[in-house]
């Protein structure tokens, strides 16, 4: 399984990290699901990801399979293009 711990500083308190960067679609909504799955609900899934066909494709995964709600998607500052989707486990 790959990293959930401290990645970076977390936006969300209390919140759980997945670090996909590297990962193309469909491993990034795999990854993203079997996370969730070890969540509780309500609680907050920060997913860290570098290919850009996987923000739409969780978020509307996610929605279709009733798992997660996306709350927003920000943009991660490094020296390539890489987001974090923040995800409520529903």
């Amino acid at each position: 399984m790959l990293a959930m711990s401290s990645i970076n500083k977390p936006y969300y308190k209390k919140s759980t990290q997945l670090d996909i960067r590297g990962r193309v679609c469909p491993l990034t909504f795999v990854y993203t699901k079997l996370a969730l799955e070890e969540l509780k609900k309500g609680k907050i899934l920060e997913v860290y990801l570098d290919f850009p066909a996987a923000l739409k494709n969780i978020p509307e995964n996610c929605r279709r399979q009733n798992i997660a709600e996306l709350l927003e998607i920000k943009e991660h500052h490094s020296d390539r293009p890489e987001w974090i989707l923040i995800l409520k486990k529903l």
